[in-house]
């Protein structure tokens, strides 16, 4: 992922006509399909004339379409990047089977995230069986500066490396890139002690009244993926009782040890 700077300018470590194209892209979500020049403009931060020659060039490789309408579509050249994208990312059925359980157990979302960067992200969610629950999708990015799964996503990187990892991931929340809370000293007490306990626990940090429970997923050496994995439980504050904590942790751990063996989205090997 290419980071940006607050002012909308691109990371001098990519190519940036490549970045830049790949924000008009995520212009278009599933609820907005259909956008104006104006829409990609305001969304994306870029100037009118780089933003037009963008979707021209897209155009051209059936990534986006330009109806009479002016209208700028997403085109269909991305049903074969989907289809791929599906294939990469699946959870493997027994995987998934056993978060769905871990769901029916708990009452609660059961989601696998990994690093991005400064970020962390959804690729594997188990939706909770009860109406009022966490509201995350795969493909969700989330800060770094805050949460359960942030704590132990960083608590299982190299000590050596994790001082100057929390030093970006704050720099980014502080130029706008990242929202949350950007505080070094908070973020490593957060970690030292997901590390000390081996899961995390955070009530209201990301969003006031959601509380998260995270474990890592450990893998024997000849089947380790490419990147750390933790397995988080997500819900209403109210539901995550002093009383729970103790089965909620056992329960994850267990799922944890199971999606170790059953595996993982074949894009993480």
């Amino acid at each position: 992922m290419s980071a940006t700077t607050a002012d909308g300018g691109d990371n001098a470590g990519g190519i940036r006509a490549v970045s830049r194209a790949w924000r008009v892209l995520r212009a278009f979500t599933p609820d907005r399909m259909s956008l104006s020049l104006a829409d990609l403009v305001r969304e994306t931060g870029l100037p009118r004339t780089t933003v037009l020659r963008l979707v021209d060039t897209l155009a051209g490789e059936g990534l986006l379409e330009v109806g009479a309408d002016a209208q700028i579509r997403v085109g269909t050249s991305l049903i074969a990047f989907a289809a791929f994208a599906e294939s990469a990312w699946a959870v493997p059925a027994a995987s998934l089977a056993r978060m769905r359980a871990l769901a029916a157990e708990t009452g609660e979302t059961v989601s696998l995230y990994v690093r991005e960067g400064t970020r962390r992200v959804v690729v594997g969610q188990a939706p909770s069986p009860n109406t009022l629950r966490h509201a995350v999708q795969p493909g969700d990015e989330l800060p770094m500066t805050v949460g359960s799964a942030a704590y132990v996503l960083l608590g299982m990187e190299p000590e050596a490396e994790l001082d100057g990892l929390i030093a970006r991931i704050v720099a980014d929340a502080d130029a706008g890139d990242t929202a949350g809370t950007a505080d070094a000293g908070e973020i490593r007490e957060g970690v030292a002690l997901a590390t000390s306990q081996g899961w995390s626990l955070t009530h209201g940090q990301r969003e006031a009244g959601n509380s998260g429970l995270a474990v890592p997923v450990r893998f024997p050496d000849a089947r380790r993926p490419a990147r750390t994995v933790v397995l988080a439980l997500g819900g209403p504050t109210v539901r995550f009782t002093e009383d729970k904590i103790p089965g909620f942790v056992h329960a994850v751990r267990r799922c944890a040890e199971d999606v170790a063996r059953t595996g993982l989205p074949p894009a993480l090997y």
